[in-house]
C-alpha cells in the first residue's frame, strides 16, 4: 500500500521501547469524532475554463439556446474525446475550451480527532480499515501520514487522498460487487511537539521513524 504525505477506531494500550517514545503511556489520548470517505470527480489541473481560444469572439452563453447541437450530441453519444461548445451554424463562436470526456476519480479519506492529552500533537500515522461484518475479514486498508498541530482539547480533521477505492472485490465471474463493511481507523503512531512519539504495539516496523523523518523533510522544504 502506498504511503502519501499531506498540508482512527482502535486504540490499543501499550508500553513502548523505541528511542524517545513516551514512556508509561497506555494510550495516545486521542478521541475519534468522525471517520468517512468520499468519492470525488475533478477536472484536470491544467484545465482552465477562463481561457478563450485564439481567434474566437466571446459570446455570452445566456444569450443562446440551451439546446444541444447535433455535433455535441454526437460526441456525447460516442463517449470519447472532449465535449464543449463547438462551432456550428447556431453556435458560431467557441465560448469555453472543451472539457475532457473522462475525468479522474479520487477517493478522499477523512478522520476527525480531538486531542484529550496534555502534549501537543504534530503528526499522525493512521490506517483506514474496511472489514467484512460477517467474517471479520479485512477487505481494505489505506495508510496515511498527516502533519497538523492539535493542542489539548482541540479538534483536528485529517485527510488522505488516493486513486484507490475503499474496497475492490471481484466475483469469480470477474464482475465487481458492492459490499457493506465496517469502517475503522487505527492509530499507528503519534508524533508530539517535543519530538517524542506514541507507538501502537502492533504498528508496522519503522512507521514512527518514517513519521519523524518526513516531518524533518517538510521543515527543510519550508525553510
Amino acid at each position: 500500500m502506498k504511503w502519501i504525505c499531506l498540508p482512527f477506531l482502535c486504540l490499543i494500550p501499550t508500553s513502548t521501547s523505541l528511542g524517545q517514545e513516551s514512556q508509561g503511556s497506555t494510550a495516545p489520548n486521542i478521541e475519534i469524532l468522525k471517520l468517512k470517505w468520499d468519492r470525488e470527480v475533478r477536472l484536470p489541473r491544467d484545465f482552465d475554463p477562463s481561457v478563450i481560444p485564439t481567434g474566437s469572439t466571446f459570446s455570452d452563453p445566456a444569450s443562446r439556446s440551451s439546446g444541444t447541437t447535433g455535433t455535441a450530441a454526437a460526441d456525447t453519444s460516442r463517449g470519447g474525446g472532449a465535449v464543449g461548445n463547438r462551432a456550428s451554424p447556431s453556435n458560431p463562436n467557441i465560448t469555453f475550451p472543451a472539457t475532457p470526456g473522462r475525468l479522474p476519480v479520487f477517493y478522499v479519506y477523512s478522520l476527525k480527532i480531538r486531542n484529550v492529552g496534555l502534549k501537543v500533537i504534530e503528526g499522525l500515522a493512521w490506517d483506514y480499515l474496511l472489514i467484512d461484518p460477517d467474517s471479520n475479514t479485512e477487505l481494505g486498508r489505506h495508510q496515511f501520514l498527516n502533519y497538523a498541530k492539535a493542542r489539548t482539547n482541540k479538534s483536528l480533521e485529517l485527510h488522505g487522498q488516493l486513486r484507490s477505492p475503499p474496497v475492490r472485490v471481484v466475483r469469480a465471474s470477474g464482475q465487481k460487487t458492492q459490499l457493506t463493511f465496517i469502517e475503522k481507523a487505527v492509530i499507528e503512531c503519534v508524533l508530539y511537539a517535543d519530538d517524542t512519539v506514541w507507538r501502537n504495539p502492533h504498528a508496522r516496523d519503522g512507521v514512527c521513524e518514517l513519521l519523524k523523518d518526513n516531518k524533518a523533510v517538510i521543515k527543510r522544504k519550508a525553510g
